[in-house]
Formats: structure tokens, C-alpha cells, sequence
């Protein structure tokens, strides 16, 4: 009973890790389709309304075919990319119009982090943010709203950082080249 005991103690402790790698997986998938499907575009905007639009089908069971948890990760590839654009703008720009699409960069860099590495209470805060219904009804609300609570929360937390932020992006973009 005890060699039993402990055989089914390391398969469920195995199972339990190959789920959450398939997870990692999964979210980091999703993450890189949000970033290529951004970059490719150069419009947040227009992708967001592309993953509402494939959120809302139905799959096979009638569910959404990537439900609310594996839409955000796509959503946060959406916020990475759409740096891109800021950052090919300012290429010919002045110091300044550099640092601030590496301000925006890093915004959106450290923002996509915190919440991938949050993402299950990411999905649990949005969904009870957002209306109830079924899932195809409300999916589209509740990416909006992912999308908000985003924003509004790194717009929290890097406010009173600006300070913080204004160095490293002035050591990131120096004033002069170093030589």
C-alpha cells in the first residue's frame, strides 16, 4: 500500500506539472499570436476587434472557441506590438521621440509581464468585472474591459514611478552616443 501510495503521489504531482507547462504553453502562444498579428497590422485596434470578433465564435461545444482565458494572452501580445509602431516612428525622430516610444515600450513590456505572470487572477478579476450572460454574448465585453483594466492598472502603478521611469529611459536613450 505505502510503494502504491507514493507511485500515485509522483503521477498526480507529474500530471499536475505538465498542466501547468501546457498552460505556460498555451499563454505564451497566445502571446506571440497577439504580437505577430499586431506587428504585422501596426493596429492594436484592428486586432482587438479581431480576436472579439474569433472570441465570439462558437467551437465545437458550443463554447467560445478561446474563452476569456485564452484570449488575454493574445490581448497582451496586442499591447506588446503595438509598440512597434512607436518605436519605427521615432527611428528618424529627435532624442526626445525616441524616449518616449521607449517609455512606451517599457510601459507596456513590464505591464504584459506582470499580468502573464497574474493570468489566472487576471481572468478571474475581468470576469467578475464584466457582465454575466453566456460566454458568447459577453466575451467581446469582457475583452474590452481586459483591455481597460490594463491600461488603468499600469497607469496606476507606473504614475507614481514616473520619476523611476524617466531615468531609465534617459539611461536606455543617453543623451549622447557613449564612446
Amino acid at each position: 500500500m505505502g510503494v502504491t501510495e507514493k507511485q500515485l503521489k509522483r503521477y498526480s504531482a507529474r500530471v499536475r506539472r505538465q498542466r501547468r507547462l501546457r498552460r505556460l504553453t498555451l499563454a505564451a502562444l497566445g502571446l506571440l499570436a497577439g504580437l505577430g498579428m499586431t506587428l504585422t497590422v501596426q493596429s492594436s485596434s484592428a486586432t482587438i476587434a479581431l480576436l472579439q470578433n474569433f472570441a465570439a465564435r462558437p467551437g465545437l461545444d458550443g463554447s467560445s472557441l478561446l474563452g476569456l482565458a485564452g484570449a488575454l494572452p493574445v490581448l497582451l501580445g496586442d499591447n506588446i506590438g503595438t509598440t512597434i509602431t512607436a518605436v519605427l516612428a521615432s527611428l528618424s525622430a529627435s532624442r526626445d521621440a525616441k524616449r518616449v516610444a521607449a517609455a512606451h515600450a517599457v510601459f507596456n513590456l513590464t505591464g504584459a509581464a506582470v499580468f502573464c505572470a497574474g493570468l489566472p487572477l487576471y481572468v478571474r478579476l475581468t470576469a467578475a468585472l464584466s457582465p454575466k450572460g453566456p460566454e458568447l454574448a459577453v466575451i467581446a465585453r469582457q475583452i474590452a474591459n481586459a483591455h481597460t483594466l490594463f491600461n488603468v492598472v499600469c497607469t496606476l502603478v507606473w504614475l507614481p514611478l514616473t520619476p523611476l521611469m524617466v531615468r531609465f529611459v534617459c539611461r536606455l536613450v543617453p543623451d549622447r552616443a557613449v564612446r
